[in-house]
């Protein structure tokens, strides 16, 4: 594994894998060896990796909350899809401009400081909302600044949040907190949108904005239990803030792995991940489900989604990694074509359900080489170049509205994760450096 050195500066990156001789063999390959039950849960022996995971359990449901609170509450507004994705281009657009200063603020100061204001900043917002609706005082326009003020704080909170799960694991556990850590996360995607659904449809969209603001300050308070001294190893405090951001961008460029495991996440961002918020007008149009519908069609991927990561962890390490990841992309992309052509109710839960299981395989090998081949001081700048990887969707939300729009979700969606696909199958075969990780 290659983690760097912790000292200050950029360090010039390894050679690319293409670019280096290939070793030859130094006998019988070894046998891979599957996880224990126990093993399968190693991380969770380290004490405060353990609260990093109740937090990141709480802000995941809160996310959830978020989400499909915003969503149901500009679609009952306008009945609009393209308003759909106009918040979602707004609430994720946020996140290209701000990532890089929130890689700096992770990189500059304690990452568990970090968090904790960050999260604090959504909770407030949310708040905020949630009071305009109980008292009938929300418009659109309010919408769309929650939506945009909780993409800034989330831009701030995620390249700090992932980075820290390197800090408070250590190199043996590393992939297996990941990958542990990615569960946990899909188990708000299996609870959270079915449940905040039958929220909304019971007691109004005002029910899941206050569940976000409790489940928001939970994540504070087991955050602030973690120690304040961790393996993370700051940058130099002399240095400029636009100059860290600069070599962040510099070093991810010039590893050609880092750059290709970056460019890949580019591909769902732009082409697949759009399609979330018109799960509501697949829902309504479609399967004619509602909200209840809206919150099951939004929950099947985490379903799928933790057979995949408890899979993963089970088999233990694993070889070839970056072709793995990839034909789990592929995979992904050819299902959600299949889900797209799908008027059956049952047939589209169980197609997501089981594109959560490539999906989830390759964003947690994706997120495991990052973290092994980044150095340390500079982490969670690429960390942060990472997450503007996401911040492309909304270039894809808006035509896919309009796509929507004009010839229906069905054929909307369709196009995006047919083009999706087709572009895995490409990177495949042309980008040497990340198939043979």
């Amino acid at each position: 594994m290659t983690t760097g050195t912790d000292r200050p500066g950029i360090q010039e990156p390894p050679v690319p894998a293409d670019e280096a001789p290939l070793a030859a063999p130094a006998g019988p390959p070894v046998k891979r060896r599957k996880a224990t039950l126990a093993e399968i849960f190693v991380s969770f022996r380290l004490r405060d990796f353990r609260y990093l995971t109740a937090s990141t359990l709480a802000a995941g449901f809160a996310q959830w909350a978020k989400q499909l609170a915003l969503f149901a509450l500009v679609y009952d507004m306008t009945g609009s899809a393209v308003q759909l994705g106009a918040v979602a281009a707004f609430r994720g657009g946020v996140g290209t401009l701000i990532a890089p200063f929130g890689g700096y603020l992770s990189d500059r100061f304690p990452r568990r400081v970090v968090i904790v204001l960050s999260t604090m900043l959504d909770a407030a917002l949310a708040g905020t909302l949630a009071v305009l609706v109980l008292a009938d005082l929300a418009h659109v326009w309010h919408v769309y600044a929650i939506a945009f003020g909780g993409g800034l704080a989330q831009s701030i909170n995620q390249p700090a949040r992932q980075a820290f799960v390197y800090d408070v694991t250590t190199d043996e556990t590393l992939q297996n907190a990941i990958a542990v850590n990615s569960m946990v996360q899909n188990i708000s995607r299996v609870l959270g949108p079915s449940g905040f659904g039958v929220m909304m449809a019971t007691w109004g969209v005002a029910s899941a904005l206050i569940a976000l603001v409790v489940l928001q300050l939970a994540a504070v308070v087991a955050t602030l239990q973690i120690s304040r001294v961790t393996r993370q190893v700051q940058a130099r405090s002399g240095s400029r803030p636009v100059k860290m951001m600069k070599e962040g961008f510099e070093y991810c460029w010039r590893d050609r792995r880092i750059l290709g495991l970056i460019a890949v996440s580019v591909i769902p961002s732009l082409l697949i991940y759009p399609y979330i918020p018109f799960l509501k007008v697949v829902s309504e149009e479609v399967l004619h489900r509602g909200n209840a519908g809206f919150g099951m069609l939004s929950s099947m991927m985490g379903w799928g989604s933790l057979v995949g990561l408890f899979t993963l962890a089970w088999l233990g390490s694993v070889q070839s990694r970056g072709r793995m990841m990839l034909l789990g992309y592929i995979c992904y992309g050819a299902l959600l074509t299949g889900f797209a052509a799908s008027s059956n109710y049952a047939l589209s839960l169980s197609i997501l359900a089981l594109a959560g299981v490539f999906h989830s395989v390759a964003m947690t090998l994706n997120a495991t080489l990052l973290l092994e081949i980044a150095p340390g001081e500079m982490r969670g700048r690429v960390m942060a170049v990472n997450q503007m990887s996401h911040g492309v969707q909304p270039i894809g939300s808006l035509p896919m509205a309009f796509a929507v729009s004009a010839y229906g979700p069905q054929l909307g969606i369709g196009m995006f994760m047919a083009t999706a696909t087709v572009a895995f199958v490409v990177f495949l075969v042309t980008w040497t450096s990340v198939r043979r990780m």
